[in-house]
């Protein structure tokens, strides 16, 4: 058996300066899995015995990478809590080695630096960082359902104060350098080039025969964080604040953020080491639960969707570095300026002045944003919004290689836009529609070359929405499709490939899922019962929230299309036709489902209930609520798998939680029908079907695999 490569590199000068190289063989990053760690363990014990150093520096081998954090399959495998608590145990004991030794130790941080990775970086005595954007810090843990476990809950407020830890723990978000620093999380911030210069300063700076290594909070904290953080009465309410805010925003879907918050108060109220015990039982606690399984399935979907070319490896890809977009409204300078994020210059076309101003102000809101979070400096948001440049005519689009359309959404409108487009570019230049649901292979029509030609569909707000539906008309080629995916994931998005039908795959299905909530409301129920137990259930919006975001003229315009497409099954409930008439638009005009006070959305509009007739249904229970508008997204879902409109359940679930913000803790649309198992949904949907009417028929499909016991992934 051939002799497996080191992951670590441990150099020493003849000053007595030892480095300590992570490069993990084989892989893009490093990675702490229970052999590196294991590895690191014997480095540690090595080091402690030496006489002769007196300095140690922890750095990288990896471009744009320290360490990405803990390996996701050991996470995966842990059922027993037991295991998880010991597996935590051991990884503080490694952390607590290197925090213990007797000299500096600097960790010399060159990219991502991310949850164990942090964590090992926090163990360090002090941490020089570069600054690069791509040099991230942050303890992204809740997002797979757990909380820091090798040590990150008790070191990060004993170094930058527990309200500070609180926003990064239980968030989960990135920290860039320039907060990194503020924060006291960093030491220093250097130019790359000056990184390893920095770290062997630093060490020579600190070393000295009486050295002990720093402890408690390395900046002054603010008077109001004083006054709370020191005294027990200001750190029980800075954990009850948190516990409230984190019930609001999570309604107690994600048990980890408030095991995180359990597990600080706790710990920080003893020694480190007690606080690690803590810290490692709460671990093994979270590990096993259903939640962590289900989001560390989201997070293999999104990898594998990123990986994934939808049209075979051979296929040839254009590389894009030079873009445009038709249309200057809100997704028109939100897909300019994420072309200009990426370095990819960008014509912007409108029909006037007006309209260009608008489009570069979209797109210089979302840059302010990164500029106010100091993600990026002045200097990068003069050199960004430079990228993108604006025009009346089509002048430059011809240096363009792929021109997106986001203008209103009607068929001959389009048609006549793309036909004028096509010549006014080269003939290698492919066209797309950022269209939402209408025809691909319809808009093609008005072209000579229809085989460069597919959807785009990105989703609103376009800087936060992770998903793009890649549209392959009937005669779209592959090298098209292959393109638009690559260039996709080059603007950070999660691609997936639909076929070109009414609708395509997220708005299919979101449709009867908004329809229903408008049938019940019909019927009786109300407004706030429908949208709060949709809210607990763990959907982002409530669906006349969301009714009123998407535009209530917009939503009735894709429930038409589709009504025409698919026939009974899709026909809208009356009331939807009925509140458009009313003259309610939703947010846009200030008048929805909910009022609004400017941007500002008020309670539940008691006035839409005269539109129902005064109709009292009796309240419906939650169960029924959910079951009514969830079974029958899932089962269109299914109807999409026997169509081909996607390939496969995971293309599915990916549209739904990156398209749509359906609750990642429940792994998915189909995951989440797993879970129910197929044989009690297909029973549930011909209760409703003899209750609520034909829309509820169960697929083909899920009769064929609760006949056979099948499900969607197991």
């Amino acid at each position: 058996m051939a002799k497996k490569s080191p992951a670590f590199k441990l150099q020493t000068s003849e000053k007595g300066m030892a480095t300590l190289l992570f490069d993990l063989p084989k892989e893009k990053v490093n990675k702490l899995s229970i052999a590196v760690m294991e590895e690191l363990d014997a480095h540690l014990a090595d080091i402690e015995k030496r006489q002769d150093l007196h300095g140690l520096i922890v750095a990288s081998g990896k471009k744009d990478i320290f360490i990405a954090g803990a390996d996701i399959s050991e996470i995966e495998g842990i059922k027993d809590p037991k295991k998880g608590k010991e597996l935590a145990a051991k990884g503080q004991e490694v952390l607590g080695r290197l925090e213990n030794l007797p000299f500096p130790v600097v960790a010399a941080i060159d990219g991502a630096t991310l949850g164990g990775g942090m964590e090992l970086a926090l163990a360090c005595h002090y941490r020089v960082i570069t600054n690069r954007p791509k040099t991230v810090m942050g303890l992204p843990e809740v997002k797979l359902g757990i909380h820091p476990g090798f040590g990150g809950t008790q070191r990060l407020p004993r170094l930058i104060g527990i309200r500070n830890s609180l926003d990064i723990i239980l968030t989960g978000k990135n920290i860039y350098p320039k907060k990194a620093l503020r924060l006291g999380l960093a030491d220093k911030m250097v130019p790359q080039e000056y990184l390893m210069d920095q770290a062997i300063k630093t060490v020579e700076e600190k070393a000295k025969p009486s050295y002990k290594r720093p402890t408690g909070l390395r900046k002054k904290p603010a008077l109001v964080d004083r006054a709370l953080e020191l005294t027990s009465y200001g750190r029980d309410f800075i954990f009850k604040k948190a516990e409230e805010s984190v019930m609001k925003r999570t309604r107690g879907n994600y048990p980890s953020t408030l095991k995180a918050i359990q597990v600080m108060k706790e710990g920080l109220s003893l020694h480190l080491e007690g606080g690690l015990a803590i810290e490692a039982s709460g671990l093994g606690e979270m590990a096993a639960t259903g939640e962590c399984k289900n989001l560390i399935s989201v997070f293999y979907l999104q990898e594998t969707l990123r990986k994934e070319t939808f049209v075979g490896k051979d296929v040839e890809t254009t590389p894009i570095d030079k873009a445009a977009v038709l249309g200057a409204g809100v997704m028109g300078g939100g897909i300019a300026q994420l072309f200009a994020e990426k370095d990819i210059p960008v014509r912007m076309k409108d029909i006037n002045n007006d309209a260009l101003g608008h489009g570069l102000k979209s797109a210089a809101h979302v840059f302010k944003g990164k500029l106010k979070k100091r993600i990026i400096d002045k200097g990068e948001f003069d050199r960004k919004m430079g990228n993108i440049s604006t025009t009346l005519d089509y002048s430059g689009f011809d240096r363009a290689q792929i021109i997106v359309e986001a203008i209103v959404e009607k068929m001959e409108v389009k048609k006549a836009v793309f036909g004028e487009c096509e010549g006014q570019v080269k003939d290698d230049t492919i066209l797309a529609s950022n269209t939402s649901s209408l025809s691909i292979t319809e808009m093609a029509t008005a072209l000579k070359k229809p085989e460069r030609f597919a959807g785009m569909h990105f989703f609103n707000p376009v800087h936060r929405m992770p998903l793009v539906e890649v549209i392959r008309g009937e005669k779209t080629s592959d090298e098209t499709t292959a393109t638009i995916v690559a260039l996709s994931k080059k603007l950070g998005k999660t691609p997936v490939v639909v076929k070109d039908k009414e609708g395509f795959l997220v708005n299919r299905l979101l449709m009867p899922y908004l329809n229903e909530a408008v049938c019940m409301l019909e019927e009786g129920a109300t407004i706030d019962e429908v949208d709060e137990t949709l809210l607990n259930f763990g959907m982002p919006m409530g669906a006349f929230i969301l009714l009123d975001e998407i535009g209530i003229d917009i939503a009735w315009h894709v429930a038409e299309i589709l009504h025409k497409a698919f026939g009974e099954r899709m026909k809208p409930a009356g009331l939807m036709k009925s509140i458009l008439d009313s003259g309610r638009l939703g947010r846009k005009n200030g008048k929805g489902y909910y009022s609004y006070d400017g941007k500002k959305r008020k309670g539940a509009d008691k006035s839409v209930y005269s539109l129902t007739g005064g109709k009292k249904g009796g309240a419906l229970s939650s169960t029924t609520i959910i079951d009514r508008s969830v079974l029958l997204m899932l089962n269109e879902a299914a109807l999409c798998l026997e169509e081909e409109i996607v390939a496969r359940p995971e293309h599915v679930d990916g549209g739904m939680i990156f398209g749509t913000g359906f609750p990642p803790f429940r792994g998915g649309l189909l995951r989440y029908a797993d879970s129910r198992g197929v044989k009690e949904i297909v029973n549930i949907l011909e209760q409703f079907k003899e209750k609520y009417g034909e829309r509820f028929e169960p697929a083909p499909l899920l009769k064929e695999m609760a006949k056979k016991g099948k499900s969607f992934y197991k």
